[in-house]
């Protein structure tokens, strides 16, 4: 039988009218002048603060991705590392999850790394990313518990636009639980069988894997010390905004990791650069703080735009980066 795959152009058509959606959807019904009015309050020296710690966090977790590449036999420089992240991050913005295989290949053509061996290595930096959005997102539950379950209650409702049921996820998460759970035990056979089941598996022994990698790394404490300082970046490229509009000056570092989280869980939901989803939850996360709703928006636009020009960037300058004498490797791999 032959096997159906979906064009590439389809997905990303898909993935973009995912986009459109979710923006419309968190526009709805909301006074675009308030929010226009709101933003025009911004003071840009901080958004510009905000967009260094974001490209200091690419640089430091490209130094991070040497660390590991070296101890694997592949050495490269920091800066390929990072030319090579910032494409990765530019192609997510277009296509969901398809960067690290642009970065994957980035690095390929610059090093003559194999690639199978660079996505083994982002494997264990999207792990440990994982355990460390996991704990964060336990810190702002034992921090911020009350405003969590607000949120969740608030999206339910969507009582902050009036613009319709708003997100049923109680509904959905147990529905598509239920589904899940019934298909696999009525198809288990097959699922088993189904390359899907191996890809799953090996993903999963990738992950320990890598979990054990890391482990034996020789310079494991400056491994740890970028990772830490790579979400340490993450948190104050977001925070230092709080202080670019006067509404949301007031905002406790607690609440700020409380938005944070409401932030990573919009870019999570595979739409280009999570366009809609982001504006949607952190502005949500803004009201269950005591904001209009108008003004929340206005934040996330903010930030939002801020944050898709600093990866833009950095895919700009990665691609002239590697397209320079300097960036392109030697007959030896090396510069």
């Amino acid at each position: 039988m032959a096997k159906f795959a979906v064009p590439g152009w389809l997905r990303t058509a898909g993935f973009a009218a995912l986009a459109l959606f979710l923006l419309f959807f968190a526009f709805q019904g909301v006074d675009l002048n308030a929010v226009w009015e709101a933003a025009k309050e911004a003071q840009w020296g901080y958004i510009g603060l905000s967009v260094a710690l974001g490209y200091i966090a690419i640089l430091s977790r490209g130094q991070r991705w040497t660390y590991v590449l070296r101890h694997l036999g592949y050495p490269t420089t920091m800066w390929r590392a990072v030319h090579a992240t910032g494409i990765g991050y530019l192609v997510n913005m277009a296509i969901p999850r398809a960067g690290e295989v642009a970065r994957a290949t980035a690095l390929n053509r610059a090093d003559k790394t194999p690639v199978n061996v660079l996505i083994g290595t982002i494997l264990i930096e999207r792990t440990i990313d994982l355990l460390m959005m996991a704990g964060l997102l336990g810190l702002a539950f034992l921090s911020a518990s009350d405003e969590l379950t607000a949120l969740i209650d608030l999206t339910q409702t969507d009582q902050a636009t009036d613009a319709g049921p708003g997100i049923p996820w109680g509904r959905i998460l147990g529905g598509i639980g239920l589904a899940l759970a019934v298909a696999s035990w009525l198809f288990r056979a097959r699922i088993q069988a189904s390359p899907f089941y191996a890809k799953v598996r090996d993903f999963l022994k990738g992950m320990l894997e890598g979990i054990k990698a890391v482990g034996q790394l020789p310079n494991q404490w400056a491994f740890w010390a970028h990772t830490f300082f790579i979400w340490g970046c993450y948190y104050a490229m977001v925070y230092v905004c709080f202080y670019a509009l006067p509404f949301t000056a007031d905002v406790t570092p607690a609440q700020g990791l409380f938005v944070m989280m409401a932030a990573s869980l919009g870019v999570l939901i595979p739409v280009p650069g999570g366009v809609g989803a982001y504006h949607y939850l952190v502005a949500m996360a803004l009201v269950v703080l005591g904001l209009p709703y108008a003004q929340g928006l206005a934040f996330a636009t903010i930030v939002h735009a801020a944050q898709a020009i600093m990866l833009m960037s950095s895919g700009v300058i990665g691609l002239i980066g590697l397209s320079t004498k300097n960036g392109r490797t030697s007959p030896h791999g090396q510069n």
